[in-house]
């Protein structure tokens, strides 16, 4: 890292994901002083594009669609569908963005009165609840909106701890009748490290079938033109941003978090507070190593620190546009691929039992269907991603990948072949058009961003054992504080948990602003 005239700011980052560029461009803003120390040569964490198969092709690497910033280049598209599942035999459906499309398509599936029926459930209850997103829920608005939940919906329709001990699986099964729409909300709790049998999966499942009603928006160029927006922002108020510069530990003088020091051993003073974009077993046994005051619990909890399942991304470029039976998911939505219902549930087990699915579950993203420039002339940009990807492989459920528990470049290559054949059932000619693919594993992804543990893109397993206000650690209660005084951390291992919203980073910026 270049050295630096001035060792002393306001705040002191450790990461430049992006929620620390939200709270970095909060504060700038408001004329704190603020330095991100990013351990990598780039800013932005997990949102990042790269041209990751062939020049011309460009490859969202990690997230993709997030529902600011025209000065800085950035706009968004969408398409005209959200989402939608390809079942075998040609049956599936779309959520269209038109209110009278999607309305058609429930009807089709004889389904309109359970949906606008489970949305006139949840409506009052989300109200009160969907604020909690953004809020520290340490704070007393947070306790008092608990309770509030827990008081006054108790004899409702949908009652609010309902949602929280209910599992997406149940929910969906007693609300709709048909496959196809069970089965296109049943992947997207795994997306937020929620599986279909946990608990609180009923709460995410419905906050994404409110959220996707809106559509699926995507950065034009690719999402790390979010990442780079942030970044001009941030610079355009003055405040720093080194890369290439990894934190070493955390300074803690009297008690409270002062600075940071790099492996480089330069340490920068932080004189209103340390935020940390980590792990919570990062922080407190790597970071906070020497610290006597943090209690041995605290280290213990850390220690124990769950990550569930992990992520695989095959990224294709294809010399042809890609097409469905149904033409309407050829338009950019984010797409489930899969076999059935219970076959996506019994995927995720398998994968919880350390398992390669035998058929996976796969998510269907062609970005270059709404912003052309995202590939050549005539071409096709897609990414197919699996979020039930065993952390460590012990056996493969068809019994023909060999592995060791491990993610080597063979098991991963193999699987993606199995992988790529499976979406080659929805997609007719698929294989015929690949020109160029490139495959992460688990292992890539944590070898990418330790923050992933051992390949968990989830930042941990975030079902109501470890989410809300267990969220990262008991200690913690579900706010962004830690034990601590003046060391503040953000991230998916944080409240709400995974996801492109900067929430976290927002909290702890308004924490800090007072």
């Amino acid at each position: 890292m270049p050295p630096l005239r001035d060792h002393e700011f306001d705040v002191v980052f450790i990461g430049a994901g992006h929620n620390a560029l939200v709270a970095a461009a909060y504060l700038a803003r408001a004329g704190r002083s603020v330095l991100l120390l990013e351990r990598t040569e780039r800013a932005g964490g997990f949102v990042r594009t790269q041209e990751l198969t062939l020049p011309g092709f460009l490859h969202d690497t990690y997230s993709a669609v997030h529902p600011l910033f025209a000065e800085f280049g950035l706009r968004y598209v969408r398409g005209d569908v959200s989402t939608g599942v390809s079942l075998p035999g040609g049956r599936g459906v779309v959520i269209p963005t038109d209110p009278r499309e999607l309305d058609a398509e429930l009807d089709r599936l004889g389904e309109r009165g359970a949906w606008y029926g489970l949305f006139a459930d949840l409506a009052p209850v989300f109200e009160e609840a969907l604020p909690l997103l953004g809020t520290d829920l340490t704070s007393l608005d947070a306790t008092a909106t608990f309770n509030y939940l827990t008081r006054e919906f108790a004899t409702a329709p949908m009652p609010f701890e309902h949602l929280l001990a209910g599992n997406a699986a149940d929910l969906l099964t007693d609300r709709f009748r048909s496959e196809e729409l069970r089965a296109n909300y049943l992947a997207w709790p795994v997306h937020m490290g929620v599986g279909p049998r946990d608990a609180s999966g009923a709460f995410w499942v419905c906050v994404m079938m409110a959220a996707l009603a809106g559509g699926n928006p995507q950065a034009v160029g690719g999402s790390g033109r979010l990442a780079d927006a942030l970044v001009a922002l941030v610079e355009k108020h003055g405040g720093v941003i080194v890369t290439g510069a990894e934190a070493d530990t955390i300074v803690v003088d009297g008690g409270r978090a002062t600075g940071v020091r790099t492996k480089g051993g330069e340490v920068f003073t932080a004189t209103s507070g340390v935020v940390a974009t980590t792990s919570p077993d990062a922080l407190y046994n790597r970071l906070l190593r020497d610290v006597v005051t943090v209690p041995p619990g605290v280290r213990s909890q850390a220690a124990r620190y769950r990550y569930r399942r992990g992520c695989l991304q095959v990224n294709l470029a294809l010399n042809g546009k890609p097409h469905f039976a149904d033409a309407r998911m050829d338009h950019g939505g984010l797409i489930t691929l899969g076999r059935g219902f219970d076959d996506m549930i019994a995927a995720v087990r398998q994968a919880d039992d350390g398992v390669i699915p035998e058929h996976p579950t796969i998510s269907w993203h062609e970005p270059s269907a709404v912003d052309p420039g995202r590939a050549p002339d005539g071409s096709a940009t897609v990414r197919l991603q699996i979020f039930e990807a065993p952390l460590y492989p012990k056996a493969d459920a068809a019994g023909v990948i060999p592995t060791d528990g491990t993610w080597t470049r063979d098991v991963g290559e193999r699987y993606a072949d199995r992988i790529v054949a499976e979406a080659a059932q929805h997609v007719e000619g698929l294989e015929d058009m690949i020109v160029g693919r490139h495959v992460l594993t688990p292992a890539d992804i944590a070898a990418a961003n330790p923050n992933a543990g051992p390949g968990d893109s989830n930042a941990g397993h975030n079902a109501l054992s470890q989410g809300f206000t267990q969220r990262p650690l008991p200690a913690h209660r579900g706010g962004y504080a830690t034990v601590v005084p003046g060391l503040y951390m953000i991230g998916g291992a944080t409240w709400p948990g995974p996801g492109v919203s900067g929430a976290s980073g927002r909290a702890v910026a308004q924490i800090l602003l007072g």
